[in-house]
């Protein structure tokens, strides 16, 4: 499994209800037509920051997912209301812990 992570602030003159709204539009008209990504969470910090959490089943579907977004007016549109949203770091998980599992080494 592999995690991709963007950080990115809002364009100005953008409400985080803005966001939201166009949020939703992408995960209905173009996520949920993405085979293999597992979740996504979108996240606030705490300094007016946010970030774009997505969990997907391996490196080659994030591949295809990042050139299916080139082709993409719903993603054109999500991306437009975000300054840096061009910049995102991959991470493969290693292990994960579930709660009310016992951890294995």
């Amino acid at each position: 499994m592999h995690i991709a992570l963007a950080p990115f602030r809002l364009a100005a003159g953008i409400t985080e209800d803005d966001l939201v709204a166009a949020s939703y539009d992408f995960e209905r008209e173009f996520v949920r037509n993405q085979a293999g990504i597992l979740s996504r969470t979108l996240l606030r910090d705490g300094e007016g920051g946010y970030a774009d959490l997505v969990f997907f089943e391996d490196l080659a579907v994030i591949e295809r997912v990042v050139e299916a977004e080139r082709n993409s007016d719903v993603c054109a549109a999500f991306f437009s209301i975000m300054d840096g949203a061009d910049e995102h770091r991959v991470y493969e998980v290693i292990k994960s812990y579930d709660p009310g599992q016992s951890p294995t080494p």
